[in-house]
């Protein structure tokens, strides 16, 4: 091959330079683009999920009847606009984003009656909805889009719908430029190129000054031999002086050689104590996940005994983490003995601070539980005393109920968690209707609503987090909620909450088959039973599977 006889013709510094350099250039590029790929996702991921706690959290951000009373162009005082203008401003700075509103649709044309920017007045009109707007407000089902605006631009929207208290619909968007996306990409492209390029730089100048080091006896060596010659073998023609670093001319070789020698070594000996000190601070780092996850094993509670509150319901909880420590937590106690508190929650985020915000949470919960026995008045407390000195801004979904054993009736409240699902003794599964109510931990001063349901001999209450329903497989689809329903209602009448768990557990590995799962996956299943059935006994598995 004609480039090989090349490489063979090529001097010694050469053949040592051009290898190194083809490797270093090859695993410098791979490097940056590898990091590039995996940290635009990262971003992406981030800004839909801002957008959508944007868009979730405004209704709750406006007074509680506010849509109710938005049906006409004078209905809401401009003084009153303008305070919730302020505040959705405000929020919308908070979690980041460029538009935040509400629209109200009559004969045809859209109206903004909410909206985070302060050069829009009640009632402006929507002249050109952007084509998601129009989407939502046929299938009524929420819109993750990029989309072109004919007024703002190309947008990165979440865009849902939202009904008043009779039942008329409205629009909720949260929008980000497409160029801020675009700058956020462009700047961890940026960044992955700068480390790449500099240690490609590095790696350069070091293989230079190596392959130099190397081959300079050869060069002096060389020389030497051209100059003799053409100087007819004279004795006044003698070595470089630099060939004998050790002034001893017997042993010329042996010094050169052990001087390249050791500096090679004194250079790898650096190497390898960077690799040590990297390796030590990677070790240190998993002994940390380690320990944070026993850590965070601990505050789980133990197992429900059949023989609790009368033997009148069945418990059964599991949680399996998508790294050593993760951010998702259950709880469950007796109040005293007709009363079940039980709780699930999955904290923003991953890894060690997730896993010591969910240690605070959990612990939080168990006091606030023993003092109030209101679930609003507790996720108020919890959301006040972790919003407190909260400069991570990290938050958590929370589900939080009170079972009365002796009348089934379950009282609740929901923070931003996904509503759980109702499984009847017919085998009928519902999504519980709650009020959609703001995350806790973000933002101080926060109120939740009080729910309540009832809960029959035969019912089942399967509480859960998002790692169940957004389980993607290696086809890149989501198990979603109707799959979850669908195995809910498949199984028999008599199953008991383990059976439940373990079935769905099982469903959601086998839907997912190798596909690594970037959320955690934690469920909790109450099954109510009849005062004269005795209850199975049942274990809580602390690893789901």
């Amino acid at each position: 091959m004609k480039w090989l006889a090349w490489y063979r013709r090529q001097p010694v510094r050469r053949k040592i330079f051009i290898p190194f350099f083809a490797i270093t250039l090859l695993s410098s590029t791979l490097f940056t683009i590898y990091g590039f790929i995996q940290n635009v996702k990262a971003i992406e991921n981030e800004i839909d999920k801002r957008l959508l706690i944007a868009a979730l959290t405004m209704p709750q951000l406006l007074p509680a009847d506010y849509f109710d009373r938005v049906q006409t162009p004078d209905s809401i005082p401009e003084p009153e606009h303008w305070a919730n203008t302020r505040r959705l401003d405000t929020f919308l700075r908070n979690v980041g984003g460029t538009y935040l509103y509400a629209l109200n649709r009559v004969s045809n044309r859209y109206y903004f009656v909410a909206s985070a920017a302060t050069d829009t007045v009640y009632w402006a009109e929507y002249t050109n909805p952007a084509p998601n707007v129009y989407e939502v407000q046929k299938t009524w089902e929420p819109n993750i889009s990029t989309t072109p605006d004919p007024d703002y631009g190309l947008l990165r929207s979440v865009v849902m719908g939202h009904k008043d208290s009779a039942g008329r619909r409205f629009i909720v968007g949260a929008d980000i430029h497409a160029y801020e996306v675009e700058a956020l990409k462009r700047r961890a492209f940026l960044n992955f190129f700068m480390m790449g390029f500099a240690s490609f730089l590095l790696a350069v100048v070091f293989s230079y000054v190596a392959s130099t080091t190397i081959t300079q006896p050869l060069t002096r060596l060389s020389n030497f031999t051209r100059r003799l010659v053409e100087g007819g073998f004279s004795a006044d023609i003698r070595l470089d002086a630099g060939l004998f670093p050790d002034g001893n001319q017997t042993k010329a070789e042996t010094a050169i050689l052990a001087y390249d020698f050791d500096r090679m070594q004194a250079n790898l000996a650096e190497h390898i104590d960077q690799l040590k000190q990297t390796q030590s601070a990677r070790e240190r780092a998993e002994s940390e996940l380690r320990i944070a996850g026993q850590i965070q094993e601990t505050f789980l509670p133990g197992p429900f005994a059949p023989a609790e509150l009368g033997g009148r319901v069945q418990l059964q909880a599991a949680m399996k983490t998508a790294k050593q420590a993760g951010g998702d937590l259950f709880d469950y106690f007796a109040l005293d003995d007709a009363h079940l508190f039980f709780a699930i929650g999955d904290v923003s985020g991953k890894g060690m601070p997730a896993a010591m915000f969910m240690s605070a949470a959990v612990v939080l919960l168990r006091s606030a539980a023993k003092l109030w026995r209101d679930p609003a008045e507790i996720l108020r407390r919890v959301n006040d005393d972790l919003a407190l000195r909260n400069e991570s801004c990290t938050f958590v979904t929370l589900f939080a109920g009170i079972l009365d054993v002796r009348t089934g009736e379950v009282v609740f409240a929901n923070g931003g968690h996904n509503p759980p699902r109702l499984r009847n003794a017919a085998g009928a599964v519902a999504a519980v209707p709650t009020k959609t109510n703001m995350v806790v931990g973000a933002l101080e001063g926060q109120t939740y609503a009080r729910e309540t349901l009832a809960l029959r001999p035969g019912d089942v209450l399967v509480l859960y987090t998002d790692g169940v329903t957004e389980a993607f497989n290696e086809a890149d689809q989501l198990y979603g909620e109707d799959r979850l329903d669908r195995r809910l209602g498949a199984l028999p009448a008599d199953a008991t909450a383990a059976e439940i768990l373990r079935s769905v557990v099982a469903d959601v590995a086998a839907f997912a088959g190798a596909r690594e799962q970037s959320d955690d996956i934690t469920m909790l299943v109450l099954r109510s039973l009849p005062p004269a059935r005795k209850p199975l006994e049942e274990t809580r598995t602390d690893a789901a599977g």
